[in-house]
């Protein structure tokens, strides 16, 4: 059985037993919930849909969790201003399993949640094989590297002499 029903100002189409995030109602967990507001019910083999909404009609709930939805950024610029403005959003969820969805006296309930019992891990303990000979630890010689460095080599200045050229007065 399919029902579509309104909560939070928003419609939700379920089945029994599935889960659902919708707008946060007040309640807390393990809490049970009824909608009233439910738009449409279909069935393998009718469809009824009211107008605006069935009479008789109704959708019961557990709260599993209250939660915060991912973060949302919100961003507002004007071009050529300089007006920026960042600001972010979580909103409050309440999730839901459907547990019955009835209309006419027909009732839909989902399979109660069946839990496994966990299986106790076993740890498998390694055997370690001692021998009777005593252990002997080796240690290790680090030699340290003794590295020469290279002292700079100095150039040996060679001056060059350019002879400067006198004019004679004779050359006038």
């Amino acid at each position: 059985m399919l029902a579509i029903f309104k909560t939070g100002g928003k419609q939700y189409s379920a089945k029994t037993g599935e889960i659902l995030k919708v707008e946060k109602l007040s309640g807390v967990k393990g809490d049970k919930v009824s909608f009233t507001d439910v738009l449409a019910i279909s069935d393998a083999k009718t469809n009824n849909i009211g107008q605006p909404i069935l009479k008789d009609a109704f959708v019961e709930a557990k709260i599993l969790d209250q939660i915060r939805d991912k973060k949302i950024i919100v961003f507002k610029k004007r071009k050529r201003q300089n007006y920026r403005h960042t600001q972010g959003h979580r909103q409050y969820l309440t999730v839901l399993r459907i547990e019955s969805i009835s209309f006419d006296g027909k009732k839909s309930v989902a399979k109660p949640e069946v839990k496994k019992p966990k299986k106790l891990e076993t740890k498998e303990v390694s055997k370690k094989v001692e021998s009777k000979e005593p252990k002997v630890v080796k240690k290790k010689v680090i030699a340290k590297k003794t590295s020469k460095k290279a002292s700079p080599v100095k150039k040996k200045s060679v001056k060059k002499t350019v002879k400067k050229k006198t004019k004679s007065k004779v050359d006038k």
